[in-house]
Order: structure tokens, then C-alpha cells, then sequence
């Protein structure tokens, strides 16, 4: 019989492919389980806020794909990372980010809550938040929201991977809402979970909102 937390893979896994699929590119990705970096809410939603880092073939750009697997109320509001000459923001993608969520780039600086140890700070940090705000505004149970960056000139996606494995591009994310009302904030870990898991690291599709634009 499934554990919980194997179901909770399964569909972790499965959202992932269906973003492949919707995305239309070769299948170049890596998924990440976000682990939780602060002391609050001990025991709230594991494994249960992942990252997919795609390559978004012929564009020069990565989209960053986070997903919310808590069925325990938690609510993820806020999305950062750490500044880099890697890629630069362009927009959230409004086909593959579930429909009512709404994010929104953060002007100035910001700081992952309890992320100071693995190297955010506000200087070096910028957000990208749930708009209206949290703590009930943001990325509930098993909706995902996509964030498309631009590649700067020479940059490969192995070179974003590279970073993030690297803890230089560090990503974190924080969640609101869990039980007893408290918070929790959650970080890249250095061994990312493959899609080829699933065997699908062969397949090509079409992206169809920028081909169709062309």
C-alpha cells in the first residue's frame, strides 16, 4: 500500500509532466523538493513545496515552476532568490500558472525569512510575491505558479543548474497559513530529483503560446 508520502510524489510528478507537456520544448528539467530552513511549524506539509527548473529550448530563457502539495492549509506566498548575472526576470507565465494566482515582482530588496544562514540577504536577495499579499493570498493546494527568466548572453541552462546545486543561485520560498497559524520557510537542496524518473527526458513538443506568436 502507498505511504502518504509517495502518493504525494506521484502527483508531484505527475503536475511536472503536464507542465512539459504545456510548455512545448525538449523535456531538459530538474525537479527540487524544497526542504524547510526555519524553525517554525515543525512537522508541517514535507516534501510538499517542489521547484522545476525548464529549459526553455530556442528562447534563451528558464522557467521556474513552483507547486504547492500541502493539503494541510499551508498557502505559499512569497518566492525568492538571490540576485545573480545568470538570468534576469521577465514575467510570470500566465498559461502555465493555475488560474486566480497571482504573483508579482517585488520592487527593492528582500530577505527569505531564516534563509541569512545559506547566504540570502536583503542585499542580495529579491522577491516575488503574492499579489494581493498573504497570509491567505498566494499558491494553495495543488496549484503551481510559473516564473519565466531571460538567460544572459553565454549562460546555459547547465550553467543555472550548476548554480543552484552550487548554492550560489540560491531559491527559497516562504509558506503562511500553516497550522496554528504559523509560517515556515523552505530552500533548494544540493540533490535535485530528476524527470527522468519518469522517463520522459525524451519527448519534444511544440510550445505553443511564444511559436504561435511567431
Amino acid at each position: 500500500m502507498e505511504t502518504r508520502s509517495e502518493m504525494k510524489r506521484f502527483r508531484i510528478l505527475g503536475v511536472c509532466l503536464l507542465v512539459l507537456c504545456l510548455l512545448g520544448v525538449s523535456a531538459h528539467a530538474e525537479l527540487y523538493i524544497l526542504g524547510k530552513i526555519s524553525s517554525g511549524a515543525p512537522g508541517s506539509c514535507p516534501d510538499a513545496f517542489t521547484m522545476e527548473v525548464t529549459d526553455v529550448v530556442g528562447q534563451d530563457q528558464v522557467l521556474f515552476t513552483f507547486t504547492n502539495d500541502c493539503d494541510n492549509e499551508g498557502v505559499l506566498t512569497r518566492l525568492y532568490f538571490m540576485k545573480n548575472e545568470l538570468m534576469t526576470y521577465n514575467s510570470i507565465d500566465e498559461d502555465l500558472t493555475s488560474d486566480g494566482v497571482l504573483f508579482s515582482l517585488k520592487e527593492g530588496n528582500a530577505m527569505l525569512p531564516g534563509g541569512q544562514p545559506l547566504g540570502f540577504t536583503p542585499q542580495n536577495s529579491f522577491g516575488i510575491y503574492a499579489d494581493p499579499a498573504g497570509p491567505k493570498n498566494g499558491l494553495h493546494y495543488e496549484e503551481m505558479v510559473a516564473v519565466l527568466f531571460d538567460l544572459a548572453g553565454g549562460t546555459s541552462f547547465d550553467d543555472i543548474i550548476g548554480a543552484i546545486d552550487g548554492q550560489s543561485l540560491g531559491v527559497g520560498v516562504h509558506a503562511q497559513s500553516l497550522p496554528g497559524g504559523m509560517s515556515a520557510s523552505f530552500s533548494t537542496i544540493p540533490e535535485p530529483a530528476t524527470l527522468a524518473l519518469l522517463g520522459i527526458g525524451a519527448f519534444l513538443v511544440q510550445r505553443k503560446k511564444r511559436d504561435t506568436a511567431q
